[in-house]
């Protein structure tokens, strides 16, 4: 691993650790108003519209629970989803240095060379599954990861404010914050050897 790296992990290990350590000095009422204002609120909207079917005879009553952002921009919420799957390709194909680009422009080409009542239904309908189809799914991945991330730190959150009457949150960061400062200094000693 190289120094740099070791380096990193040790500022990461200070940074889960100062947090741990700082829940120590936050009470704990504000780590409650962190987790219900921020984190729940997320995670609301986050959430996906529900599909209900209700009998033309029976009329929809309202419950508690039935304030989802997504039920009431149902547009918005899909649009985002394209575009979340958009940047996600935007993204990736920087990460390969523009091969996916090049793989799509080649792609086409190559249909374009075929007869035309093979390659243009081909280019057609495979491009509307991919515009229609492939971004949206792209962007629903995208939108699991965001409901996952924030129910994860809602439940990291709970198990902090149980644990942290008891002192076992700030010996946890404080043996995060040892294991950060350690790293960095191998990492600086690595580094200085090079």
């Amino acid at each position: 691993m190289p120094a740099y790296q070791v380096t990193m992990l040790g500022l990461v290990l200070d940074i889960i650790g100062g947090f741990l350590v700082a829940v120590e000095a936050i009470e704990l009422k504000n780590l409650r108003i962190l987790r219900e204002r921020v984190f729940r609120t997320a995670y609301r909207y986050t959430l996906s519209p529900r599909i209900r079917v209700i009998p033309a005879a029976v009329k929809p009553r309202k419950r508690k629970d039935d304030d989802r952002p997504a039920e009431r921009f149902v547009g918005v919420f899909m649009g985002l989803h394209y575009l979340a799957g958009f940047l996600v390709l935007v993204v990736v194909n920087g990460l390969v240095g523009g091969r996916l680009l090049d793989w799509a422009v080649h792609g086409v080409l190559w249909l374009l060379q075929r007869p035309w009542y093979i390659g243009w239904p081909v280019l057609v309908i495979g491009s509307l599954y991919l515009i229609v189809g492939g971004l949206w799914m792209l962007g629903e991945l995208v939108h699991v990861l965001a409901t996952k991330t924030t129910t994860f730190a809602i439940h990291v959150l709970e198990v902090i404010e149980v644990r942290t009457a008891d002192g076992a949150v700030g010996i946890i960061g404080f043996a995060f914050l040892f294991a950060g400062f350690a790293l960095q200094m191998c990492g600086t000693y690595l580094g200085r050897m090079r």
